[in-house]
């Protein structure tokens, strides 16, 4: 029931209401004058303020359905602002994707297409052409893209000190918000007539998460697409404990933004790269890898606890803040502005969106592409001979996290059935797999040998042929070079 009032309320859901919100006050002025609007009776330019987490799936926010994590400052939001409900990362791998979201370009055509891999020599991002726009572009904390030359920013290093004792293999401790404070202070009273776009990039909750204080790990649901083990609930008490420390790092710079004034006039965006480093998710193109929270608030521009069902990619989030600083969108980015769909203008976006998975050094070596419709998912895998491995399946020595975890499954999956199956299932892939993901979100059941499904997989074969071939992707032909 919830999902369906929240599809009737849709992008479209701000549309009555906000139609009529004069967003440019002197411009309206004007236009009763019978004059043009000058430069003064334009409003200021919009301050742009985009929080990305690391390793966040959608499923796992308040505000999203899930009546167990604690995410009160994303669901407050969610309630000032926008939720999607179908953006999608274009990689499920953190250069990849975070480079996409930085170039507007999928993997393909930036060139980074292995995770801590560098972008092409003369790719334009975010930064190049928001500081054209007269703009202030600041990365604070992780940013996981490269060269530097590509991605310009003015860079705050606000990473939190390590914790004694605290095993934080794969990442950093996180996002400083005190830090940030002090820039956003420093920015209200030394640079207040230049506009502000910064980029937070907290840590959290990458792999390896902070031991759980909150949540009583006998009392999680767990999800379909993992095996229930005390080694799984420890683990997910712990993922559940990093996400909630993430949404307080997100409370506390969204009162530093109210307290220097930045509230009114900031487009503020929250999403994630990708989704968890579990099995059947990161480093896959599964809706648990790709599918991901975005929540946009903009103060009397988007209506308030809106909905937007349309599908989008994280690929068009470059061109859409060039759209909101004001700049013209290159024509030749693969991202599309969806600034429209954000202000009710037009509630569809998208019929389908790509993604890619390459690799990352001698682990995750399992290359996937797909293809993605408001239903059906499409995915091909590049090398099915190979058994699908990650740093969660292969690293020993970290506690109640990878390997020590993944044994229990493979252990559990000795006697039990259930476990036996869906172990197989992460492990061994056929070329091609087919999932409706209406009927199956967790896409665990593989339809592309049923016959009835055959429309559908050969348009969404041609899909991606036509795709692949259009951004010269070396996969193309299973030729891969992963």
């Amino acid at each position: 029931m919830k999902r369906n009032q929240d599809r009737q309320a849709g992008c479209l859901a701000g549309r009555l209401v906000w139609l009529a919100i004069a967003v440019n006050v002197g411009g309206l002025r004007a236009a009763a004058d019978g004059r043009a609007a000058s430069p003064a009776d334009r409003p200021p330019r919009p301050n742009v303020v985009l929080f990305l987490s690391d390793d966040h799936g959608q499923g796992f926010a308040g505000c999203y359905g899930n009546r167990v994590v604690r995410t009160p400052n994303l669901d407050a939001l969610a309630r000032q602002g926008m939720r999607w409900t179908r953006m999608f990362a274009a990689s499920p791998t953190c250069t990849p994707s975070r480079s996409t979201i930085f170039t507007g370009l999928y993997p393909a055509r930036h060139g980074a297409m292995g995770n801590h891999t560098d972008c092409r020599p003369g790719v334009k991002s975010l930064p190049t052409y928001l500081k054209a726009l007269g703009y202030r572009v600041v990365l604070a904390d992780k940013g996981d893209v490269r060269p530097p030359g590509v991605f310009d920013f003015e860079y705050l290093p606000a990473a939190l000190p390590k914790v004694p004792g605290r095993v934080r293999k794969y990442r950093g401790e996180g996002l400083n918000t005190r830090d940030v404070d002090r820039l956003l202070a420093g920015h209200a009273h030394q640079r207040a007539g230049e506009p502000l776009c910064l980029v937070l990039g907290d840590n959290c909750p990458h792999v390896v998460w902070e031991t759980n204080t909150t949540y009583d790990p006998a009392a999680l649901p767990i999800p379909p697409n993992m095996v229930d083990t005390p080694k799984t609930r420890t683990a997910l008490a712990n993922y559940y404990q990093d996400i909630s420390t993430m949404d307080r790092h997100l409370g506390e710079v969204l009162a530093s933004l109210k307290r220097h004034g930045f509230e009114q006039n900031t487009l503020v965006i929250y999403a994630s790269d990708q989704g968890p480093e579990w099995p059947h998710c990161k480093w896959t193109l599964y809706d648990t890898g790709l599918l991901v929270p975005l929540v946009a608030r903009w103060p009397g521009r988007i209506a308030p606890g809106s909905v937007c069902d349309a599908i989008a990619s994280l690929v068009d989030l470059t061109p859409t803040l060039v759209d909101v600083a004001g700049g013209k969108v290159p024509e030749d980015l693969d991202g599309r502005s969806f600034q429209a769909v954000l202000l009710g203008r037009q509630g569809t976006f998208r019929d389908q969106v790509f993604a890619t998975h390459t690799g990352d050094g001698e682990m995750n070596r399992f290359p996937q592409r797909c293809v993605r419709d408001r239903r059906y998912k499409y995915i091909l895998n590049l090398h099915p001979e190979r058994t699908w491995t990650t740093h969660f399946t292969l690293v020993p020595g970290i506690p109640d996290s990878h390997k020590e975890v993944w044994d229990t499954w493979v252990e559990k999956a000795k006697t039990d059935p259930a476990a036996a199956r869906l172990v197989d299932l992460i492990e061994h892939h056929p070329a091609e797999e087919l999932y409706d993901t209406q009927a199956d979100p967790y896409e665990l059941r593989n339809i592309a040998r049923d016959p009835q499904a055959k429309p559908v997989l050969e348009k969404m074969q041609a899909d991606l042929k036509r795709w692949m071939a259009a951004q010269q992707d070396p996969g193309a032909g299973r030729g891969a070079r992963d």
